[in-house]
């Protein structure tokens, strides 16, 4: 739709400065005009206009207004807790960068995806205002369903709750200052769900109708908007960049040439602030059955493998750069600014977690928990079970032969258990899978070492199987491996998610140029025991796929959770995969 759609509209007035004369509350905030909120974002807001490329009237109407409704929605808000743009306005200031990174990354993509020249130009602006405004509601909701907002008068005196479902900050008049906290046990992205249901109070009604006037636009806007970025097209990929990008540079990502030296962070604090986000948004689970870590007392217990492979893949997501590859390396960082408790002079514990009506024998790294949350508050819940160390340092002895901790070597995530109640053995008539040769010396044979040689195939079994799940879920996240499409090997069904056999172990095998037969990856991979049996348990199901009036049957292994694959959001099931019916 064209810009002489809107020519009627009349420019906004200059909204009133409200002031706030008297001295805060504790840890409060002046209640401020839009003005004096975008005020120091005057660059910002100038790229923003560069960028969007529409007359100086429709600019003022269709972009300035939703950004002064923003500010005085957010006014000084956090946009966390203890992550990034924690500070005072920094849910603003995380917004504006968003806008103008995902504006800037829109120049490079030809909207709508797959047009003819003529729409290209003729939806060129309808398309840019469906970026500006996605990156505009994108953290919208967080102040309606993660913080909790104290309302006071002009004298410091405490009047209520702030509404955000009924008005703005300054909708009461007697309000002149607020204070926030953060709600525990938050909903994990529940923002973005709620973001649809205060997208009015952002954008004018002309601008949902413009939104609303191309359906493939506002379909991709309303997905991007509720966070289902399967079905947000092009669109959930520049938002989500963008957000990748701001998050990085809060964080001390990539810092330029010329930064002071007070603007990079440490290592160890990089760390630490990739494990609070992952325990908090329960990407990395807690105090159940094949969970992530457990809390036991003060200390948080983590599996070794899984949880540093996570903060490794978190930070490499949010732009930082020169994270080792090595995971004693970030076992070292850790120990040495007193980030772990040490075992001796080692990093990992040899453990039994034992929960109700399971146990599983684990290597861990114990955290203490003011380490991460200095708030006590914040803590997670406490694992109803007990966390105990294994018998004798001969075990952990044991444990040097059977799995040494290679530099180069991925420890497993999940279930990382020389011994499991849900780990059934290998068939005697199993091929014996052996350990490659490595540059460091090779033990003398004792009787602990022959033990732990018959030990060896099922530690090296349950990391082969898990290294293949970790390069789906890596891979799903950057697009390298593709889904629900035509020739994918991934497809999401009622049931569940469907893994392709033998397609997709055989192209784990290609990808890394392993000697090892696709077989052998996917009896490792089943040992995890991830997936479900057919009724006369089977590993394989049959499903069929239909399209362009043909069909085909296809083997796969079905796994229940499609959360254990897709991290930011479940995909719609593929309509094409349906499963066959057996008579």
């Amino acid at each position: 739709m064209s810009l002489n759609f809107f020519q009627k509209h009349k420019p906004l007035p200059a909204p009133v400065i409200m002031p706030a004369s008297n001295p805060a509350p504790p840890h409060c905030h002046p209640v401020l005009s839009p003005n004096a909120l975008l005020a120091p974002h005057a660059a910002a807001i100038s790229r923003i206009e560069e960028l969007a490329g529409v007359p100086a009237a429709y600019f003022r109407h269709y972009y300035l207004a939703p950004l002064h409704h923003y500010a005085r929605f957010v006014q000084q808000l956090p946009a966390s807790e203890a992550h990034h743009h924690a500070q005072a306005g920094g849910l603003l200031a995380h917004t504006l960068e968003v806008a103008t990174t995902a504006l800037s990354l829109r120049q490079g993509y030809l909207l709508p995806p797959g047009a003819q020249v003529e729409a290209l130009v003729h939806l060129k602006d309808v398309w840019t205002y469906a970026v500006f405004t996605a990156a505009l509601c994108h953290d919208l909701a967080k102040p309606a369903v993660d913080q909790k907002v104290t309302l006071y008068d002009t004298a410091g005196r405490p009047i209520g709750l702030w509404d955000p479902w009924a008005g703005d900050i300054d909708g009461n008049a007697e309000t002149h200052w607020y204070g926030v906290e953060f709600v525990r046990n938050r909903t994990y992205r529940l923002h973005e769900k709620a973001a649809m249901l205060l997208a009015h109070r952002i954008i004018p009604v002309t601008g949902m109708t413009w939104l609303a006037s191309d359906r493939q636009a506002f379909s991709a806007w309303c997905a991007c908007v509720s966070g289902d970025t399967s079905q947000a097209d092009c669109l959930g990929e520049i938002i989500g960049l963008a957000d990748r990008q701001s998050v990085g540079h809060s964080l001390g990502a990539e810092p330029g040439a010329k930064a002071a030296k007070s603007q990079v962070v440490p290592l160890h604090e990089k760390l630490v602030m990739a494990l609070r986000q992952l325990v908090d948004e329960n990407t990395l689970p807690l105090n159940r059955n094949g969970a992530a870590g457990f809390r036991a007392g003060n200390k948080l217990w983590l599996v070794s493998k899984r949880a540093v492979d996570s903060m490794r893949l978190y930070l490499n997501q949010s732009g930082h750069s020169g994270i080792p590859t090595e995971n004693q390396r970030l076992f070292d960082v850790l120990q040495e600014h007193q980030v772990l408790e040490a075992n001796l002079d080692r990093a990992i514990w040899r453990m039994t977690v034992q929960g109700d009506g399971w146990s599983h024998d684990l290597t861990l790294i114990c955290i203490p928990l003011i380490k991460v949350w200095a708030n006590t508050e914040a803590w997670p819940g406490e694992f109803t079970g007990s966390v105990t160390v294994q018998r004798t340092d001969d075990d952990a002895a044991e444990l040097e032969t059977v799995n040494p901790l290679d530099d180069n070597e991925v420890m497993p995530s999940g279930a990382e258990a020389s011994e499991t109640t849900k780990t059934q053995p290998p068939k005697s008539d199993s091929k014996p899978i052996t350990v490659p040769d490595t540059a460091a010396p090779k033990p003398k044979k004792t009787a602990v070492t022959a033990i732990a040689e018959n030990k060896a195939p099922a530690v090296v079994a349950m990391k082969t199987g898990d290294a293949f799940l970790d390069w789906i879920i890596a891979g799903i996240q950057d697009r390298s491996v593709d889904y629900n499409n035509s020739g994918a090997r991934i497809h999401v069904v009622n049931e569940g998610v469907l893994l392709l056999s033998p397609g997709i172990f055989q192209d784990y095998v290609r990808v890394h140029q392993l000697d090892e037969p696709w077989e052998s990856i996917q009896k490792q991979f089943l040992k995890l025991d991830l997936h479900e049996r057919t009724a006369g348990s089977f590993n394989i199901h049959r499903y069929r796929v239909s399209g362009d009036n043909q069909s085909a049957p296809i083997t796969a292994l079905l796994l229940k959770d499609v959360g254990l694959l897709f991290k930011t959001g479940t995909p719609r099931p593929n309509p094409h995969v349906v499963k066959m019916v057996t008579l």
